[in-house]
């Protein structure tokens, strides 16, 4: 966790330099800074010589990762093809999607499912939109949910190894024999457990908590909020399926949810009708239907402004 945190720090720091180079590409000044910051360390230096070479490469091989992207996109693969972008294709990306480029050994793009290996630990399903990067030292085996949503699938790790590890934010999942779905919609993080138990530590939980088969959470990891309850097990993950599944959701978290299917961006703009609770089953074979589904309980409206673009409100 040190390392990722340590990788984290310095490409927003290495990231705030490039910008800043964009806007004064000829300041002696801003070089020579350039240079103490890379002679600090072979961390440093290595983080630099990462963004920089991105912000080198071609709109088509960055824009992919959230387009038609290829499968098992990752920061390896990025790094190796295109040349040639400009500030005007980086301004249009954005330097948040080239951090999550950067940070993420997995990414996937709108409705694509992408089954992976979990070394030492089993397997798992990365959900549409999402992207994750292994743990390693006192966390692995395990991944950090960068974005969106999983399907974890354990094996019987023994009792003398250490348990698997999911990371999403502050929360840490923990589980040895154990098949369930994680995810990260709206600053809320949701879990349920297919079968197995598995472990929810958080700051603000005053004790670990137990999640068995049936189990299901939903937690505010800033603001300590929980919600738990028991389903049927075998709903849980869904979502591999194409139907998503709402038990009181708060309307922001379906919303996230269902606009991983959808291209383009999604915007929730009435935060009166985004806390209004919605429970239903939601088909994803049509997202576009099932997001007006999901919307038209709380007397909100679906507005398609372009072909990348879908605003809800209330009027």
């Amino acid at each position: 966790m040190a390392a990722f945190s340590l990788t984290a720090r310095l490409l927003d720091e290495a990231i705030d330099l490039m910008i800043r180079r964009q806007t004064s590409p000829d300041s002696a000044v801003l070089a020579r800074q350039i240079a103490a910051w890379c002679a600090q360390s072979p961390d440093h230096a290595r983080i630099w010589a990462r963004v920089a070479e991105a912000h080198g490469r071609s709109g088509a091989a960055l824009g992919s990762a959230f387009g038609d992207a290829p499968r098992a996109l990752s920061r390896r693969n990025f790094l190796i093809g295109g040349a040639g972008l400009g500030a005007a294709s980086m301004g249009a990306l954005g330097w948040p999607k080239l951090r999550l480029y950067l940070l993420a050994d997995h990414l996937t793009t709108t409705a694509e499912l992408l089954p992976l290996d979990l070394p030492g630990a089993g397997q798992m399903t990365l959900g549409p939109a999402s992207a994750i990067a292994y743990l390693d030292g006192a966390d692995a085996p395990g991944v950090r949910l960068l974005r969106g949503m999983g399907w974890f699938n354990l094996d019987d790790l023994p009792a003398t190894a250490p348990p698997f590890t999911l990371r999403a934010g502050e929360v840490a999942i923990r589980g040895r024999r154990a098949a369930f779905e994680a995810s990260e919609d709206a600053g809320l993080v949701n879990l349920a457990v297919a079968s197995g138990e598995v472990q929810v530590l958080a700051p603000r939980l005053p004790a670990p908590m137990s999640l068995t088969s049936g189990g299901w959470l939903r937690l505010n990891p800033q603001g300590g909020a929980i919600e738990s309850g028991q389903r049927d097990a075998s709903l849980a993950g869904a979502w591999q399926d194409g139907l998503i599944l709402a038990e009181a959701a708060p309307l922001n978290v379906l919303v996230a949810r269902i606009a991983r299917w959808l291209p383009g961006r999604v915007v929730l703009a009435d935060s009166a009708i985004a806390r209004i609770r919605v429970s239903g089953v939601f088909d994803m074979s049509d997202p576009e239907r099932a997001l007006d589904a999901a919307v038209r309980p709380t007397g909100g409206k679906l507005r398609r402004m372009s072909s990348l673009l879908t605003v809800i409100s209330s009027v």
